[in-house]
């Protein structure tokens, strides 16, 4: 390992009034974007940031997540994000978090599996440019890796279209935007009355700016909702949420 290079990357970021929803909560795409942004210049200090791979047309796209919620912060507190590679295999590259509070009490737990992919054929591509570099890794967070779901995919709850300001600098719809459609289309009583617990997704496919998408969710057991994404015959993307209800103590689980 070439000791001049950071295994860990860390950043502080102050919950502002646009952060928030209307009970002055945080809302889940908030630390998203914090953890995306701690990824990316974690990503452009071992040299395999934006500019680096747009040189070789490659870009980075997520394909998995698992976030767990200990508690969301509030309007005006700090949120310390912590941010390390841990691990890779045959198909992804492995980035995890941990966010803590302004006493350093955890708030919130999540691993990434990335993707390599070559912008102009849109496809997976091999990592051998990420395995000749010696990447510092830590542990993961979680004992398993973000899974590929399975399930009633739900039934449509909404349809959208994707807009200019749902892209981002590859030109699709950003990862959290997907995370926003599902969670902004529950019913406002549910979300002022639930807590969300665990978040589990998958992208499968990209949205581009035009596209019609169908929002689609259902329940699944005590506390837990399925959740997909399409257009047309294609799914895009799917997700698996935990809620707890305001005033309850203990986990439900599909």
């Amino acid at each position: 390992m070439r000791h001049e290079l950071k295994p860990e990357w860390k950043t502080e970021q102050t919950i502002c009034s646009y952060d928030v929803d209307p009970q002055a909560t945080v809302r889940l795409a908030a630390l998203c974007r914090f953890m995306q942004e701690a990824a990316y210049h974690h990503a452009e200090h071992l040299g395999l940031g934006r500019q680096f791979l747009l040189e070789r047309r490659m870009a980075w796209v997520l394909a998995r997540q698992r976030i767990d919620v200990i508690r969301l912060p509030q309007w005006g507190d700090r949120v310390n994000i912590r941010t390390w590679p841990s691990g890779r295999d045959r198909l992804f590259f492995y980035r995890d978090f941990e966010l803590t509070d302004g006493a350093g009490q955890r708030v919130l737990t999540a691993s990434n599996a990335w993707s390599l992919i070559d912008l102009e054929k849109r496809q997976r591509v091999h990592p051998e440019i990420y395995m000749a570099l010696d990447i510092p890794e830590g542990s993961p967070v979680f004992d398993a890796r973000p899974a590929r779901l399975k399930g009633d995919a739900g039934e449509p709850v909404a349809d959208v279209t994707v807009t200019y300001g749902d892209l981002d600098l590859n030109g699709h719809v950003n990862n959290v935007r997907y995370l926003e459609w599902i969670i902004d289309h529950l019913p406002r009583t549910f979300q002022e009355n639930h807590a969300l617990l665990s978040m589990e997704s998958n992208f499968l496919a990209e949205a581009l700016d035009g596209q019609a998408i169908r929002i689609c969710t259902v329940k699944c057991g005590a506390g837990g909702m399925n959740h997909c994404i399409r257009s047309g015959g294609t799914e895009l993307f799917r997700a698996r949420t935990r809620w707890m209800e305001n005033g309850e103590t203990h986990e439900s689980s599909c």
